[in-house]
C-alpha cells in the first residue's frame, strides 16, 4: 500500500469529510444537499419461473400493442411504478395482492 493513501476506511471517510466545501460560516452543507443523482440506479428482481413466463407473456402483448419490438422489460416496470404512483386506487389493489400472496 501507498504512503499517500490511508490503511483504513475510516481514515478514507475521515479524510473525505475533511474535503467537502465549506460556506461562509465554514459550515459543510447538509447531506444530500450538494449533488443530485443523474445515473440511473440498477435492480435486480428474482422472479419463479412462472413469474418470468408471465413477464415475458405481458411483454410480448405490449410490444404489440405499442408495435415496439423488441420491448425492453424495463420500459414495462417503469410504466407499471408511473402508474402505481398516479393512481391511489391501483396502490391499493397492488398492497391487497401482496398481503394476499403472503398469507
Amino acid at each position: 500500500m501507498s504512503a499517500a493513501r490511508s490503511s483504513s476506511s475510516a481514515d478514507r471517510f475521515k479524510q473525505a469529510a475533511t474535503s467537502r466545501q465549506r460556506d461562509e460560516a465554514g459550515q459543510a452543507p447538509a447531506r444530500g444537499s450538494t449533488a443530485k443523482r443523474t445515473k440511473p440506479v440498477r435492480i435486480t428482481v428474482d422472479l419463479d419461473p412462472a413469474d418470468y413466463r408471465t413477464m415475458r407473456r405481458l411483454v410480448d402483448q405490449l410490444a404489440e400493442l405499442t408495435d415496439i419490438p423488441p420491448l425492453p422489460h424495463s420500459e414495462m416496470w417503469r410504466a407499471l411504478l408511473r402508474r402505481a404512483a398516479a393512481d391511489p386506487r391501483l396502490l391499493a389493489d397492488i398492497a391487497e395482492q401482496i398481503k394476499a400472496d403472503r398469507d
